[in-house]
């Protein structure tokens, strides 16, 4: 008399241990690019939307805004006093801003322009219609680079390289 035991072997179940672990190796690489390449398009939202807050803030006041960058980070302001008028009604709030960690940064090119003086510091304007001078913008960060090529006339952005760490 035989008996039918429905049990896997030790084989067998060393077996589907290994095939998991196989798969969660390649499998793990491939999950931590697509969370890094995430947080990089994340920090190009985050200076998109700066940028189009500056543009924003041009067209609504009539009045010349600056996203402003350096070691810290990007923020932006107005580039011209306000009227005396107006001095009064202004928001004593914190300028939007961007701050950067000790491994990031951001540089600007500006294609059409001649080079400014050296310790000149990086200033993007956006004028009183919503234009803006036509700039690339390049971001070095812990999870990798990108850059970013904003039109003139829109003020909108499109990454043209991005390369994850």
């Amino acid at each position: 008399m035989s008996r039918n035991r429905a049990a896997f072997t030790l084989l067998e179940l060393m077996l589907a241990v290994s095939i998991i672990l196989v798969v969660m190796l390649v499998a793990v690489p491939s999950v931590r690019g697509m969370m890094a390449e995430r947080r990089l398009h994340d920090t190009f939202d985050k200076f998109d939307s700066l940028a189009r807050k500056a543009q924003l803030y041009a067209v609504k006041e009539q009045r010349t805004w600056a996203l402003r960058i350096d070691e810290s980070g990007v923020a932006i302001s107005p580039d011209e006093p306000m009227h005396e008028e107006h001095a009064d009604n202004e928001e004593n709030a914190a300028p939007d801003q961007i701050s950067c960690g000790k491994e990031e940064g951001y540089t600007l090119l500006r294609p059409a322009s001649l080079l400014p003086p050296k310790n000149t510091p990086s200033k993007w304007t956006f004028w009183r219609s919503g234009t803006c001078e036509p700039v690339v913008v390049n971001y070095s960060g812990p999870d990798g680079t990108w850059a970013a090529q904003y039109n003139p006339l829109t003020g909108h952005g499109e990454i043209t390289d991005q390369q994850v760490k």
